[in-house]
């Protein structure tokens, strides 16, 4: 395909996405009408209550840029800074009773609460009124900056340009700062827009980033790049235009920011509109699951036990503490670990997959001592080896230090987890509501012991038929 073609192609595809992902005028009313109504709801109770704050309406639905099929409202409540935290709390408890029973209270840098209300979820966030985005106590104070900032700049021409990047950053699975995914946000997303005027200038850009890229709408460290790379460490660097010392992209993990740049690549190269809209994986026949276990000659350890209930950022903040945390035993215990990851519903289970290069180890492991040199560790060594019933060979001398073959404690990984994990005391690392879980329940199963899980569970099933698959959607 010569390059006239490809652009035609491009075209072409992005009209196509872009039809699919503007809200229709019916569920633009509908979201509109519900977000004013709820506002004025809330402002309602609020001065009912006696307090003087604020509800107002930020985000994606205020910028007008939200994408069609989305149902998440960001309800601000602006609090006078003479209040305190003290204020937030007396809000919240105002905005409980808006939400109804259906909520979950959780803490970022203060309280906030998420509900379900009429099919929309809802985020009532407190924050400080304040006069200038320099005077911001917590990150969430500068979202209403945000949103005047956006709202002075945007056209309706660019506010399609970032559907077109939300859509794809959604089908490819980079969109989204929340912990789970790790990606761009909304806003981040406007920005980048801002900057590059259209979707496929930033595709065409993104293509070369370097390391530690520096997008700076303002031009605050214009001719001071190395400044802006020593104040932020991050793989990607937008500067905050209302806030030079904020970098935009830091929630944003290094994976997802390489698969952004790979599928720009792959689009701008061959443009299609699966990276929009990638066509719905079907679970794997459960023989194929199996087989394809077979195939790869590892063994796949799954540790399942029940849900947590906690906001999705708290949940998957803990979820991948603990993964980190067990992975870490895994390889301090001598097994050889392949690949980690992890899934939950959310509501009723959690599953860590660990796949190994083996179950099993051998009885015996090699274990290194001190050089002959350092005479008091030597001793201590000694001390510790000679006799011991865990010494199976030595000590001896090989090149310039002791050596000891000892009895390994764990030569079963499944031992080793279940010893771990089913003693509290043990959980070092593990993040509290995530060693609580295992405690009331812990099921551990090896290849096609999953089966029965695998054949209840689509979800799950999905999770694994992708990541036995490992390879993004987008490419072909």
């Amino acid at each position: 395909m010569n390059k006239r073609h490809v652009n035609q192609k491009i075209r072409e595809v992005c009209e196509k996405a872009l039809q699919k992902a503007i809200p229709t005028a019916e569920e633009r009313q509908r979201t509109t009408r519900f977000s004013a109504k709820l506002a004025e709801r809330l402002q309602k109770k609020l001065e009912e209550a006696g307090l003087e704050a604020e509800a107002q309406v930020e985000g994606s639905i205020a910028k007008d840029t939200w994408l069609a099929g989305e149902k998440d409202i960001d309800m601000f409540i602006l609090v006078s800074r003479t209040e305190g935290r003290e204020g937030f709390k007396k809000v919240l408890e105002v905005a409980k009773k808006v939400a109804g029973e259906n909520f979950l209270e959780a803490y970022a840098e203060h309280p906030y609460i998420q509900a379900e209300i009429d099919g929309f979820t809802v985020d009532f966030v407190p924050c400080f009124k304040l006069e200038s985005a320099d005077k911001v106590v917590s990150s969430v104070d500068r979202t209403p900056f945000h949103t005047l900032y956006v709202k002075s700049r945007i056209t309706e021409k660019t506010k399609n340009e970032v559907r077109l990047l939300k859509r794809f950053m959604r089908g490819i699975g980079t969109y989204g700062a929340e912990i789970k995914i790790g990606g761009f946000s909304g806003y981040l997303c406007e920005i980048l827009i801002l900057y590059y005027k259209s979707f496929v200038n930033l595709l065409t850009a993104a293509s070369d980033w370097r390391k530690q890229e520096i997008i700076d709408l303002e031009g605050y460290y214009t001719n001071r790049e190395e400044d802006a790379r020593k104040l932020f460490q991050e793989p990607l660097i937008v500067v905050d235009p209302v806030d030079k010392s904020r970098n935009v992209a830091s929630a944003v993990k290094e994976e997802r920011l390489s698969e952004f740049i790979a599928a720009a690549r792959q689009f701008l190269k061959n443009p299609s509109f699966r990276f929009f809209y990638p066509e719905p994986v079907k679970p794997l026949p459960v023989e194929e699951i199996i087989r394809t276990m077979d195939a790869r000659g590892t063994s796949l350890v799954f540790l399942k036990t029940v849900a947590v209930r906690a906001v999705p950022d708290v949940l998957w903040g803990q979820l991948y503490r603990s993964q980190r945390a067990i992975a870490k035993t895994i390889r301090r215990y001598g097994f050889s670990l392949l690949r980690d990851d992890v899934w939950s519903d959310e509501k009723t289970a959690i599953v860590f997959v660990f796949e190994l290069h083996s179950r099993f180890l051998p009885t015996v492991e090699k274990h290194l001592g001190p050089p002959v040199r350092k005479r008091e560790d030597c001793e201590r060594f000694l001390t510790k080896h000679l006799g011991s019933n865990l010494t199976l060979s030595g000590p001896r001398i090989e090149g310039d230090r002791w050596v000891v073959e000892r009895k390994r404690r764990f030569t079963d990984v499944v031992e080793l987890l279940k010893t771990n994990l089913e003693n509290e005391a043990s959980n070092t690392g593990i993040a509290s509501q995530i060693s609580k879980a295992f405690l009331s329940q812990l099921e551990v199963w090896v290849n096609h012991e999953v089966k029965h899980f695998y054949l209840t569970n689509p979800s799950f099933a999905l999770f694994l038929t992708e990541y036995l698959r490992g390879k993004p959607r987008w490419l072909q």
